[in-house]
Parts: structure tokens; sequence; C-alpha cells
């Protein structure tokens, strides 16, 4: 049997020492951070100051080291910034290139439409002027949905005039004055506008209810209109020019139409010189309010 030495038990003994020394340190670590969760868990006040002196104690020295890496994160900006507009302006190239395809189409559609109508000796448009003016007022009176706008007849504004504002048509001159003129809203109860919704231009009149979007009335049968779809004035009668912007269909069921111009917030906008015969007519004939039903009904013996 081989006997061993002493100094073999010596050097068995050094190497295992470490080793129970480590598994004492880490399950008293354990046994530490249970007792921190714990206490954190039931919301401890010792917790809540121990966390407050680590982070007085750490913020010095976060400070300090955020002061180096300032010219990295603004490197990072930059090269983030430099990133998104090069995809900018890719995307804008490609739009420029669409565009530049549809205004070859637009030229060509112009060219065509002008041989037709030079072929049919269609009347041409006028080019339509205009005058800019500040609404000063919202108008008291018969007609609820009404505005002032500090120009009138001296102006050359005539009842009747389309105005429109930086979004779209908002309403027409009901009344002009020598300085000052009145518009009826869109949304007033009198308004009647003809109208073309969505790609297919179905005729329609938009109806004013005092409400903050009018409705559409007297759509074609078995006519199905969409959420989204745009409503332009179609011109007729006369009174309007044809494609003025008034707004989009909110409501398919409803029939109801989200005007584009902000007609709470109106500061400037412009009077458009549209002169045909329904305008004239417009100007000849005084508007009148509208009678109640009950005013019309005969007194009761």
């Amino acid at each position: 049997m081989k006997m061993l030495r002493p100094d073999v038990f010596q050097r068995i003994n050094r190497t295992q020492a470490p080793r129970r020394r480590g598994g004492a340190s880490v399950a008293i670590l354990a046994l530490c951070g249970l007792g921190l969760l714990v206490l954190s868990r039931i919301d401890h006040p010792l917790v809540h100051k121990g966390r407050m002196a680590i982070t007085e104690l750490v913020a010095p020295a976060l400070q300090a080291f955020a002061v180096p890496l300032r010219p990295v994160r603004a490197l990072a900006e930059r090269i983030s910034q430099m990133s998104t507009t090069a995809e900018d302006v890719q995307r804008l190239v490609e739009e420029n290139r669409r565009l530049r395809v549809w205004e070859a189409r637009a030229r060509e559609l112009e060219r065509r439409l002008a041989d037709l109508g030079a072929l049919a000796r269609v009347v041409g448009e006028p080019n339509l002027k205009f005058i800019t003016a500040r609404v000063i007022a919202d108008a008291v009176g018969p007609f609820a949905r009404t505005v002032l706008i500090n120009a009138g007849r001296e102006h050359g504004i005539k009842p009747g005039y389309a105005v429109i504002g930086s979004d779209g048509f908002v309403g027409r001159v009901l009344e002009a004055g020598a300085r000052a003129a009145r518009v009826l809203l869109l949304t007033d109860i009198n308004s009647r506008i003809p109208v073309l919704v969505g790609t297919h231009g179905l005729r329609a009149i938009l109806v004013g209810s005092n409400a903050a979007e009018p409705r559409l009335e007297h759509l074609p049968e078995r006519s199905r209109i969409t959420a989204g779809d745009e409503v332009v004035t179609s011109g007729s009668g006369g009174l309007l020019p044809r494609g003025l912007r008034l707004g989009v269909v909110s409501s398919a069921d409803r029939g109801d139409v989200r005007p584009h111009g902000r007609l709470d917030r109106l500061e400037h906008v412009s009077v458009l010189f549209f002169d045909t015969p329904a305008t004239e007519l417009a100007a000849e004939t005084p508007q009148r309010a509208p009678v109640p039903d009950a005013a019309k009904k005969p007194a009761g013996r």
C-alpha cells in the first residue's frame, strides 16, 4: 500500500479552502439580494433611502462620463439626420420623376381639350380675378352662419360672388355694401350649393344645417358614396365656378361633408369675381330672410 506524504495533504487543503470561502460569499450575496428584494416588494423606507444615496453618489460620475460622450452623441445624431436626408432626397427624386410623367400627360390632355374645344367652338372659361379681404365680425341676423368682410361694392364685390379661404370654398357673398359685405357660409341652413361627388362626378346638392358639417341631398338613385370622396362645386346654374374644393365625405350613411376650410377660424378670405347672368340676377334680387312656418299659418279665431 502506497503511503501519502504530509505535503500532499497540505496541497489538498490549500486548493479546497478558497472554494469553500467562495461558496460562502455567493450564499451571503444571495441572501442579501433576497433581503433587498423582499424589502423592495414591501416598499420599505430603507430601500428608498439606499436608492437615493446610491443615486447621489453615482450622479456626479454619470455627469462626468456624459461630457466626453456629447460629441459622440452629436455625431450619431448627425449621421442619423444625414441618413434621413438621403432617404428624403431619394423619395423626392422618385416623386419628381412621377410628377414629370403626369405633367407630360396633363399637357397632352390640355392639347387635346384645346383641339376639341376649337372643333366644337366651346366658349372658354374667363380668367378669374379676386380680391382678398379680412373677416371683421360674425354677422347677426336671420342667417345664422354669416361673417362680415371689410370689402364691398367700392372694391367691385357683388352679391353671389364665391368666397374661398386658404383651404377651399367657404361661402358666397350675400349682401354687399359700400365698404363691407356679408358672406353666407356653406354651413348655413339657407345654403344650397350644386356639387360633384367622388371620382364619378355624382351630382348632388350640398345643404347647410347650421351644424359643423353640411349634408348631401338629391343624390342619384342607387348611387354609392364612400367616406373620403372629394366634393367640389359643379357650376350648375352658373352662380359659382366649377371645381372649387368644398370638403370630403365624412359619413357615407348620413351624407355628411367635412369642409376643408376652418369656418370657425376665418381671418382672411378671397372673393372671386365671377360675372355671369346668374350673378347679375342675384345682384339685382334682394335677399330675404326665410319666413317661419308659424308665420305662414293663418291665425286661429
